[in-house]
């Protein structure tokens, strides 16, 4: 397994080395967005809210990288004719999976780290970073982890639709935007209908969203503790037992050599 980390992070190197420009303007697009989405709240709502907001955001657009991974992996391994050599390899192939999600969850939670740095040098907001403890800053990176970890495992439904349909890409998309509108990013939940409110609190960013404002604001009820931990297992559970049922039936269905 160590071995596998260690060639899925030099070959990530490498990408990264080659595609550098692509790299930096994605996340000069990301500036560009939360400054706009944003914009309004600065002189408006306290430091903590805009904290707050601040790294929601963060963690919206993780998620989302979490959510699309294995999708794009499943279809560019597909593409190159690489997906059955996968299979028939010593290695178990939820192993190689395993270490590839690995070895980008650390990458995104680094580049999310940076990016709320720049963020809050560019929008002149150092002087609240100072203003929130030490051990909720542990708690939040606690939330953010597992959060983007079960949103890996997600992602795995759609890997394995990807097997089936080739590209889902708009799905995915459909997917980012319901995230980033209705899971109290930029909005709060609660002025949502009855029936909206039901489905966006089985998603583990919603209720990590939450925590979030209450650790901030030093007022964390159990049972959003509670809930957050249930959506996250669900996820996670959800997301493993289905691919690997995907998986079995593309097999049976000689879709793994298919483009």
């Amino acid at each position: 397994m160590r071995r596998l980390i260690k060639a899925e992070w030099t070959m990530l190197m490498g990408e990264i080395k080659q595609y550098y420009l692509n790299y930096i303007f994605y996340n000069a697009g990301m500036v560009i967005l939360f400054f706009g989405l944003f914009y309004n709240y600065y002189y408006e709502a306290s430091d903590t809210k805009v904290l707050a907001m601040l790294i929601c955001a963060i963690l919206w657009q993780t998620c989302t990288n979490g959510i699309q991974y294995l999708c794009y992996l499943i279809q560019d391994e597909a593409m190159m004719g690489t997906l059955e050599q996968m299979f028939l390899t010593k290695t178990n192939f939820f192993s190689i999976l395993f270490s590839k999600i690995f070895v980008n969850l650390l990458f995104v939670i680094l580049k999310g780290t940076l990016l709320f740095f720049v963020c809050t040098l560019l929008f002149h907001k150092v002087s609240m970073l100072m203003s929130v403890g030490f051990m909720k800053y542990i708690e939040i990176i606690i939330i953010i982890v597992i959060t983007l970890f079960s949103f890996y495992c997600i992602g795995g439904v759609f890997g394995g639709l990807s097997l089936y349909y080739k590209r889902i890409s708009s799905i995915l998309n459909v997917v980012d935007y319901f995230l980033l509108m209705f899971t109290g990013i930029i909005g709060d939940i609660h002025s949502y209908n009855s029936f909206l409110q039901n489905i966006i609190r089985i998603l583990p960013i919603t209720n990590a969203n939450i925590l979030i404002n209450g650790i901030l604001s030093d007022c964390v009820p159990l049972g959003d503790v509670i809930l957050f931990v249930v959506t996250v297992f669900a996820f996670i559970v959800v997301g493993i037992v289905v691919l690997n049922l995907l998986i079995k039936e593309a097999k049976k269905e000689g879709k793994l050599g298919q483009y």
